[in-house]
């Protein structure tokens, strides 16, 4: 080759080589430092070019930690306040930085060789994001405006005390500039390097106005001025309350919102003390289900149970103030649902349906002994005798007494019938009732449980089946052996008959009954008495008195099922006394008077004096 075409060549690829020497380096350089952050990259100044990502995070880790433990110092109203990075939650998004650091400069083979000579001349800074909770810094701002503070707004004050109305104005006070502060703690915060910086304050308006201040004062005057009057109109009750009650019940308070308002109430512990002493005369208590007997239709409907009715505080408190704050000073009263009944209208409905069981009648002759008949009718009439109990007479009417309203009759004292200076004649008659009602026990198919017929008999009663009183015995006592109520009714026709019936469901069983023929008769016994007219060696027959003798009474009862119970029940009848009348010395009471020849001496008055030696033991007292 001559020198001139090397000339030529030479010439040509120099140049060539000169150009290619700087892509050569970018590649050569691009190879060798894959993987680190491209030369003169910075995250939030510090340096980071030619560093891996894992060694560029530790780097910014550490500005984000000085960050986080270098404390600011921020003034307000003269007191300074340290502030720990971490209490507002500050952090840095480190791994983003570094992320978006890696990623400068980037580029294809050829398309990066450009960016790659800029990273010789032109610095990149990759911003670091900062997070700070806003509410944790105003969170810090509230403590800091109310421990440096020493006049802020004053809403006003509103009291009532001892019944006068005592108040105040608001006034404008001085409270840190919130949204100017919020922002000057984000910017210290951001800055490695950090300076003291004194927070803005600015006037503190209330929001509260005296405007409401007025109204409030002017209703609060007229709540304390005068009693209120809370009605019970159904009962025509009515409740006074004290304006010293209502001044010492009154809560007010100050709402600081918008509009700012005053809000009046009543405490409802303190009217619950107002209404405690009247409770007893405003509260009802519960009322238990009842049963309507209607014995012209013989009919049993249920009465419905109400539950108790007691003073409602909260309700009361509402109405009070209303009422307290009305031209007419006037309200009602309110209550709510107290304690349940015992027996409720469902445990009624239980029962199923209830009807007539038995009834007996028998006729009432006489008048001071009918009203007593009626005056014991009256006091049980309506009574119920639940499933399972018993009744007695004597535990529901109680000894018949003078006091009580009973009058004073014949009755069997001692085997003969009296009246009436005896106190057992009191309430004389009522073995009349006593036969009726067990009557109706018998042909009801109820447990006989206690009863005694009279010692003598007695035509106008049921031979055997009838039954005397006194207290606290003879008694006429039976069980309610059935499922369901016994609903006990009486009633009386004029001063002829008194019929009493039974209400309820006795589970199907039909009572009959059976009378034997009288046997074991027995005589008379004879009873001596004395009576001083009598002719000493003679004697005088008041009475030839009569025979006793024993009955059976038999109550056949029929089951549901058909079978047959018989209950027999044998009572022995006294015969009435043979009563002879005899002079006292012929008795052994005293010795006999010497005969003389007057005859006509007036006889003497009869004293009656039965000896212990002669008389049968007494038997119990008898009010038929």
């Amino acid at each position: 080759m001559n020198a001139r075409r090397i000339r030529i060549i030479a010439s040509i690829a120099v140049p060539a080589l000169l150009l290619l020497l700087p892509l050569v380096v970018y590649l050569v350089d691009r190879t060798a430092n894959e993987g680190e952050v491209p030369r003169n990259v910075s995250v939030a100044g510090v340096d980071v070019g030619g560093l891996s990502k894992d060694d560029a995070i530790v780097v910014v880790r550490a500005y984000e930690e000085n960050l986080q433990t270098q404390h600011a110092t921020f003034v307000v109203s003269g007191s300074s306040y340290d502030l720990d990075p971490t209490s507002v939650g500050l952090t840095a998004d480190v791994d983003g930085a570094v992320t978006e650091a890696l990623i400068q400069r980037s580029g294809g083979v050829f398309s990066g060789f450009v960016p790659w000579l800029n990273g010789f001349t032109e610095p990149v800074d990759i911003n670091l994001a900062i997070s700070i909770d806003d509410d944790a810094v105003d969170a810090q701002l509230d403590d800091w405006e109310l421990d440096a503070i020493k006049n802020p707004a004053y809403e006003g004050a509103i009291e009532v005390v001892d019944g006068d109305i005592e108040f105040e104005y608001p006034r404008i006070g001085e409270r840190i500039d919130m949204p100017a502060a919020h922002t000057i703690v984000n910017s210290v915060l951001v800055q490695p390097q950090r300076e003291t910086i004194e927070l803005p304050l600015i006037d503190s308006i209330p929001v509260m106005t005296e405007a409401a201040v007025d109204d409030a004062v002017t209703t609060l005057k007229m709540m304390v001025a005068r009693p209120v009057l809370l009605h019970d109109e159904d009962r025509n009750l009515v409740l006074t309350v004290k304006p010293s009650e209502i001044a010492d019940a009154t809560i007010v308070e100050l709402v600081q919102e918008s509009p700012a308002q005053v809000n009046i109430s009543l405490s409802v512990d303190r009217v619950a003390e107002i209404l405690e002493p009247h409770r007893p005369d405003f509260e009802l208590p519960p009322v238990n289900a009842d049963f309507d007997v209607d014995i012209e239709t013989e009919k049993v409907s249920i009465i419905p149970s109400k539950k108790g009715t007691i003073l409602d505080p909260e309700g009361v408190a509402v109405e009070l103030l209303k009422a307290a704050t009305s031209d007419t000073a006037s309200g009602r009263l309110v209550y709510t649902e107290g304690a349940d009944p015992r027996f409720t209208t469902a445990d009624a409905e239980g029962f199923g349906p209830l009807g007539l069981v038995s009834e007996f009648t028998t006729k009432t002759p006489g008048v001071n002994r009918v009203h007593n008949i009626h005056l014991m009718a009256d006091t049980i009439d309506g009574y119920v005798v639940w499933p399972g109990d018993e009744f007695s007479i004597n535990e529901v009417v109680g000894q018949r007494t003078e006091a009580k309203g009973y009058k004073r009759d014949g009755a069997i004292v001692n085997g003969q019938v009296t009246c009436c200076d005896d106190p057992v004649n009191v309430g004389g008659g009522v073995s009349q009732y006593a036969t009726t009602i067990y009557n109706a026990v018998f042909f009801g198919c109820y447990e006989d449980i206690d009863h005694s017929p009279h010692s003598l008999y007695i035509s106008r009663y049921p031979e055997g089946r009838e039954a005397t009183m006194g207290f606290p015995s003879p008694d006429v006592v039976f069980r309610n052996d059935s499922e369901v109520p016994i609903i006990i009714r009486n009633s009386y026709d004029g001063n002829s008959t008194i019929t009493v019936q039974f209400y309820g469901n006795n589970g199907g069983r039909i009572c009959e009954s059976e009378r034997s023929e009288r046997f074991n008769y027995t005589d008379p016994k004879t009873v001596y008495e004395a009576n001083t007219s009598v002719r000493p060696g003679s004697q005088r027959v008041v009475s030839k008195g009569s025979q006793g003798w024993s009955v059976t009474v038999t109550r056949v009862m029929t089951m549901p099922d058909g079978s047959v119970i018989r209950e027999p029940y044998t009572h022995r009848y006294r015969g009435a006394a043979r009563v002879i009348e005899k002079h006292p010395c012929n008795l052994g009471i005293g010795s006999c008077p010497v005969p003389t020849t007057t005859t006509t001496k007036a006889p003497a008055p009869t004293t009656t004096v039965t000896p212990t030696t002669t008389a049968a033991p007494p038997p119990p007292t008898e009010t038929g």
